[in-house]
């Protein structure tokens, strides 16, 4: 007999008690057997809410009523929250968001990667700070009257929410955010300005207007952030972390899961400006960072000569366009890989590639649970995950960071022997690789590289 479900209807209005938290920060309820998923709720809380979606296997609902509140409820901070699309744990205590999202990336790696993590994953490391910590934000700006005003897009991914400061920023960047108008005076085509990225490194604060395609600017400006002894440039479009308070744990997390030897080569894929690279390289005798972004790449650079580093290479191009390569170039010296990708993870060529290949430890540093769990699934062929530790690099928002440390089963890998989609040398042109500190690969980059990148 087909399995019958008591579907609500659209608007009605319903009691009901959250069971859990849904990755992504929504609670998760019954109506009888039908899954409801409720934004700005906590669990054991019993409320009144209001169906806006019915499936036929769950539907959504907005609360209306908080009948019998949890203990660990508090006041968002933000007179925007619940609108604006940023934040999704302001109405929760920072010490239980953060146990939340502990709970959430086992979750996620059970259900997507199919690997039990409960005995593996350490403690989620806190943020120093769970507001004013983010130096970086994008606006949206329109028109307002003669002048211009900057916000952000609601949680209805259409709606303009105009700001005057936000709580998870840096004082200066809300200090910009204020006096946003005067900001962007000095640029021209103003009409044609569709976002601005604000960042502040610690120094200055710096506005960075995007342009509609048709008219795309550079900025040249450069950012700075020291760790240690070590000081390194970042541009307005390379990525960087945005909460500078957790990069020293996130390194420690990083060199700690390598387990680094001096004899060892260290290949660093996704590399960004070098921040691991240069940080890591006085524990490798050879350290190759791969990355795309031609800005970032050049700040890389510019990162070796400032810190005076001379074992370390930077090579431009995609991962799953050089990696093969650099595997055949290393030969049989030992090696660990330590990849940092975007948002979206790995490409299969990169994993199938790591699978097969020579490192006997892998370090992955994630920015996206799901796709973390994807790609560790699919480098169980041949890896065994061995520690997951979760940081909380983005305080009331449903992101997370997370390290992972798998090691090679069994024997070392081998070097990868499936074929090539075109021979090395094929499309390859030496001013697309840039060689700083020791030459290490002598095999380029394809034409293709040059496709610009982006991360979450």
């Amino acid at each position: 007999m087909a399995e019958t479900r008591n579907i609500p209807g659209i608007d009605d209005e319903l009691e009901v008690t959250i069971g859990s938290m849904a990755f992504g920060g929504d609670g998760v309820a019954r109506h009888d057997d039908y899954v409801l998923f409720v934004p700005d709720v906590i669990p054991g809380e019993q409320v009144r809410v209001k169906v806006t979606a019915a499936k036929r296997s769950y539907g959504r609902a907005l609360p209306l009523e908080i009948l019998r509140p949890s203990p660990e409820r508090v006041e968002p901070r933000c007179g925007l929250y619940g609108l604006c699309g940023g934040c999704q744990y302001q109405h929760v205590s920072y010490a239980k968001s953060a146990e939340f999202k502990e709970r959430q990336i086992k979750e996620v790696i059970q259900r997507i990667g199919g690997l039990s993590v409960d005995d593996i994953c350490e403690p989620i490391v806190p943020s120093p700070e769970a507001y004013n910590y983010r130096n970086s934000i994008s606006l949206r700006l329109r028109k307002a009257g003669k002048g211009w005003e900057a916000g952000y897009i609601a949680r209805d991914n259409k709606t303009f929410v105009p700001v005057s400061d936000c709580p998870i920023a840096v004082e200066p960047i809300n200090e910009a955010i204020a006096g946003i108008e005067a900001r962007i005076s000095g640029y021209g085509d103003r009409e044609r300005i569709e976002d601005v990225t604000i960042r502040y490194d610690g120094d200055r604060t710096f506005v960075y207007p995007r342009y509609h395609k048709s008219l795309r600017l550079q900025p040249t400006e450069r950012l700075f952030y020291s760790y240690k002894c070590q000081t390194f440039c970042y541009g307005a479009r390379s990525f960087f972390q945005i909460n500078h308070s957790l990069i020293p744990a996130l390194i420690g997390l990083v060199t700690g899961g390598l387990d680094p030897k001096p004899a060892e080569t260290l290949l660093d894929l996704y590399a960004g400006v070098g921040l691991f690279s240069i940080a890591l390289a006085k524990n490798y005798a050879q350290v190759t960072g791969v990355e795309l972004g031609q800005d970032a790449v050049k700040c890389f650079q510019d990162n070796i000569r400032e810190n005076s580093i001379q074992n370390v290479a930077v090579v431009r191009g995609a991962v799953e366009d050089v990696i093969q390569a650099g595997f055949r170039e290393h030969g049989d010296k030992p090696l660990s890989v330590l990849v940092d990708p975007p948002r979206e993870g790995m490409k299969t060529d990169v994993v199938r590639a790591l699978n097969q290949g020579p490192a006997r430890k892998l370090v992955y540093v994630s920015c996206d649970p799901s796709t973390l769990a994807r790609d560790l699934k699919l480098l169980s062929a041949s890896f065994s995950l061995k520690k997951i530790t979760p940081l909380d690099m983005f305080p009331q928002t449903k992101h997370l960071e997370a390290v992972a440390v798998l090691e090679k089963n069994g024997s070392r890998g081998q070097i990868p022997r499936f074929p090539l989609t075109e021979s090395p040398s094929a499309g390859c042109q030496k001013g697309l690789i840039v060689l700083t500190g020791r030459p290490y690969w002598t095999t380029f980059a394809t034409t293709s590289t040059l496709r610009s990148a982006s991360r979450g």
